[in-house]
């Protein structure tokens, strides 16, 4: 090995060289905690806010039924149908795998993936495993029809 050709005192010297570099570099414990929490991986929710997501092809004040979900902790709700998460990962940055469960209010089909990207705390993009694409931003409750209004969603999206 090249580091028994060195003096003793000059291994010593080059360990405390290599120590003070770390330091001065901002590696080190804090550095491997930090790494740790941005590497990829299974996450409780998304990072969403809750409330009602309006197709991107929609405007909030003329939204319906066919084009808004509702966004809760355990899953995507439109009127006849919905798609309850059973597992998250994120795999980048902006991308999160969800497996959800996708279906309507007569069964509990099994849960398959779909590709999210979620670029800010209100819009996202999603495909799922079939190939359907949607895309939908955060619209705030008092800009919707007067159904989506008059709908107290506050206990739902807690």
């Amino acid at each position: 090995m090249i580091a028994f050709a060195f003096h003793s005192s000059a291994r010593v010297g080059i360990a405390a060289a290599a120590i003070a570099l770390a330091g001065c570099s901002g590696a080190g414990a804090a550095d491997t905690a930090a790494d740790t929490a941005a590497t990829p991986g299974q996450i409780d929710t998304l990072p969403l806010e809750r409330g009602y997501y309006v197709r991107t092809d929609d405007t909030c004040a003329t939204a319906s039924g066919a084009t808004t979900a509702l966004l809760r902790r355990e899953g995507l709700f439109w009127g006849g149908s919905f798609c309850r998460f059973a597992g998250i990962e994120q795999t980048g940055p902006t991308t999160f795998r969800v497996q959800q469960a996708c279906g309507d209010h007569h069964g509990a089909p099994e849960p398959t993936p779909a590709e999210w990207v979620i670029t800010d705390r209100t819009s996202f993009s999603l495909r799922d495993s079939e190939g359907w694409e949607h895309a939908a931003r955060l619209c705030a409750q008092q800009d919707m029809p007067v159904h989506f209004r008059d709908t107290d969603i506050a206990e739902l999206i807690r």
